[in-house]
């Protein structure tokens, strides 16, 4: 049981008015079909009831209580900059009372839905403990300005006596840093008491407070890296409820400017200009890290925009102009794994321009490859707060060249984005898209899975449905498409074979309902990239799977929510859809021929090393012959990626037979060899090669390069 705060303890019963005596309420009306037009992140459906201003719209899902929508009703421009000019998006995901004890908690669920004269009211049961909670929560907007107020009230029903409980709401509202009164700056982690909280975004700065002269507690020490700040809880009661008491508490949810200290404007500014083209002169999109010398802190917010988030700066079109202060500044400029990075050190005067050139040529030649990342975030998903032309432009300066959209809960197409930007002269780099979603289970939570192609607005089932349900609508959206399984090992909500209690030893599954019929397996994935040893247990998680008979293509993506974590591209996906003239004819691949290949197995996964193995002229997907498998191996990489080592796995139980070093070197080609390998039944082998100094141009510093081949299959 979590601490009670000393502002609680002791206290039975809190009481309030549900409303402010300005703020008389607006009667609710049906949400429709137009209400919703092209906004973004609304989970409300027509028919839902609404509470509509001038200055506000929130709507209450009818099906759960919930509420689910708090939008402005006339645009107003987000106050991160990442989200760009978007103001057609809706500023939470959902609010919804709780009732908590100790680590665990119970959503209120509502069995009735209503309309007041003057509010939504909302009639709701939480069952913890073997205790019944009787929620009435009642919301009321106010006619003139920006801002909810909502009073629930908590009974016991059933059940022993009550307490010592918490109440309160679980609150998710996007994925931005939250600010608390009194903090400062923003913490990635916080419990405690708190005035306010806040956070800056769609359609402004928002934040939630308790009613007045009333106390409330924060928690939101879930969050494990920055990134991803996940939900908060508000408490506004802790103490007990006997049988027949009941407990009133208030809360409000405004559009109100966050008074916290705006970022300083650089004192007595230069400007850095950074001009970068490839081999040819062309202007190509890039990527550059800006270090200050002296200064380990990186020099723009987190959640800045394409002009400087973190220690980084992009550009679409090979053109960067920068104001920063006078002094020394170390550049590293990238446009991706196939590519020399360029580094100099300039010095910045007051007033003064400093010209860069940076020439990024092509070092690695992969023709009749695409590289692909096949699971990206933007504003669509609630968990990303990141405007679609800020997506592209990241993604392009990454030298990834076919980018699949999966955003939670929608169909999201990217190529309007890319074709707006071309038209602009903002993008020169080429970038296929693939239309597609991230099926995230909701009701029933066992994990999330990739789904494309899709066609914009036929979402796939994720509500309260069992694997075979799921897998089952998404062939029906995704006809000869790809179900992907992401992210298979993180917590039971979010990841398939922990749900499932997979075997680590076998790759059986102890939990009833798992459905094997998937085409791909996201072994890589970016939030892991800092951590080979998760990345190499989903590995051998895989090669356990193949060993059953299972011909899944493993893959690697970025999983990337933002700009300037989790960055698109680290790791991808290299797919062998075929032959090509050059490189730079790969971007014109037919997709049906690149979603052929990759669940063919003909790919690569990779964070920096390209690796080139066969058995016999036989790749990763096909199948060689012979009592001896001559493996060839070529490992090439861009002069500024580290590679060290080399590792040949076989067969289900992973089983080391072939690890060599490679000696240091800035050549693109680090080695070119064929190992004899005895075979004496059917069996696969995977090549992987790894590194021993971190990415100089990822967001997280000590990001380890990695890669590895799907499996060359060989029968004596």
């Amino acid at each position: 049981m979590k601490r009670l705060a000393p502002w609680v303890l002791g206290v039975s019963l809190v009481s309030a008015s549900a409303t402010s005596a300005d703020s008389p309420g607006v009667r609710p009306i049906a949400l429709t079909k137009r209400d919703l037009g092209t906004r973004l992140r609304v989970f409300g459906s027509p028919g839902d009831p609404k509470l509509e201003t001038a200055e506000v719209t929130a709507v209450v899902r009818r099906t759960d209580g919930f509420l689910v929508d708090f939008w402005r009703s006339r645009p107003i421009l987000p106050t991160t900059a990442q989200l760009g000019t978007l103001t057609d998006i809706d500023a939470i995901w959902q609010i919804h009372p709780i009732v908590r004890f100790g680590d665990k908690s119970a959503p209120a669920l509502a069995s009735r839905v209503s309309s007041l004269a003057d509010g939504i009211e909302v009639e709701g049961v939480a069952e913890l403990g073997g205790v019944r909670y009787r929620t009435r929560t009642v919301h009321r907007l106010h006619p003139r300005e920006p801002r909810l107020t909502t009073a629930t009230t908590f009974s016991v029903e059933g059940g022993a006596a009550s307490g010592p409980i918490e109440l309160g709401d679980e609150v998710k509202w996007g994925n931005t840093r939250y600010y608390v009164e009194g903090l400062g700056q923003p913490r990635l982690k916080y419990e405690g008491a708190a005035k306010w909280v806040g956070r800056r975004g769609a359609g402004g700065d928002l934040m939630l407070r308790p009613g007045p002269g009333k106390p409330m507690w924060l928690d939101y020490t879930s969050a494990k890296q920055p990134g991803f700040q996940g939900a908060l809880t508000a408490l506004f009661f802790k103490g007990k409820i006997a049988a027949g008491q009941s407990v009133t508490v208030t809360r409000e949810l405004a559009f109100e400017k966050i008074p916290v200290a705006e970022p300083a404007t650089p004192r007595n500014p230069g400007t850095l200009r950074v001009d970068a083209r490839d081999e040819g002169g062309r202007p190509i999109a890039a990527k550059l890290r800006i270090d200050r010398e002296g200064d380990k802190d990186p020099l723009f917010p987190p959640d800045g925009d394409l002009d400087g988030s973190d220690r980084f700066v992009w550009t679409g079109n090979g053109a960067v102009s920068r104001a920063l202060e006078p002094g020394r500044y170390r550049l590293l400029v990238t446009a991706g794994i196939e590519r020399d990075a360029f580094e100099q050190t300039v010095t910045i005067r007051a007033d003064a321009e400093a010209v860069v050139e940076a020439r990024l040529p092509r070092v690695i030649d992969t023709p009749g490859w695409i590289a692909a990342d096949l699971h990206l975030h933007q504003a669509p998903s609630v968990d990303a707060d990141i405007g679609l032309p800020e997506r592209v432009v990241a993604i392009a300066a990454e030298g990834v060249e076919l980018a699949v959209a999966t955003d939670h809960y929608v169909v999201t197409d990217l190529a309007p984005t890319v074709r707006w930007l071309e038209q602009r002269g903002l993008l020169t780099s080429r970038l296929q898209t693939v239309v597609g979603s991230e099926v995230s289970t909701l009701g029933r939570r066992f994990g999330h899975f990739n789904v494309f192609p899709l066609a914009v607005g036929d979402n796939v089932r994720s509500v309260d449905v069992t694997p075979a349900q799921l897998f089952a609508d998404a062939r029906r959206a995704s006809p000869g498409g790809v179900l992907q399984v992401n992210h298979p090992r993180l917590d039971p909500k979010l990841g398939y074979f922990t749900y499932h209690q997979m075997d680590e030893a076998t790759g059986e599954m102890k939990v009833a309902g798992y459905d094997p019929s998937f085409d791909t397996l996201e072994v890589y994935n970016g939030d892991e990239a800092w951590n080979l040893k998760a990345v190499k247990r989903v590995l051998a998680d895989w090669m356990h799977l193949l060993g059953r008979g299972h011909r899944y293509t493993a893959t690697g993506s970025s999983d990337s929510h933002s700009l300037a974590f989790l960055d698109p591209g680290l790791p991808r996906t290299l797919i062998r859809y075929g032959s090509a003239k050059s490189d730079a004819d790969d971007v014109s691949a037919k997709q049906a021929d690149v979603l052929t290949a990759l669940k063919a197995g003909r790919a690569i996964v990779t964070s920096g090393p390209i690796i080139e193995a066969s058995v016999d002229g036989q790749g990763p997907g096909q199948t060689a012959r012979g009592k001896t498998a001559r493996l060839r191996v070529v490992i090439r990489a861009a002069p500024w990626i580290d590679v060290r080592a080399v590792e040949i796995l076989e067969g289900a139980q992973a089983k080391r037979v072939v690890w060599q070093q490679i000696p240091k070197s800035r050549r693109p080609l680090r080695m070119d060899k064929t190992f004899d390998l005895p075979v004496t039944g059917p069996t696969f082998f995977v090549v992987t090669a790894q590194g021993e100094r971190g990415l100089p141009n990822a967001a997280r510093d000590g990001t380890t390069p990695f890669g590895f081949t799907n499996p060359i299959w060989v029968m004596p």
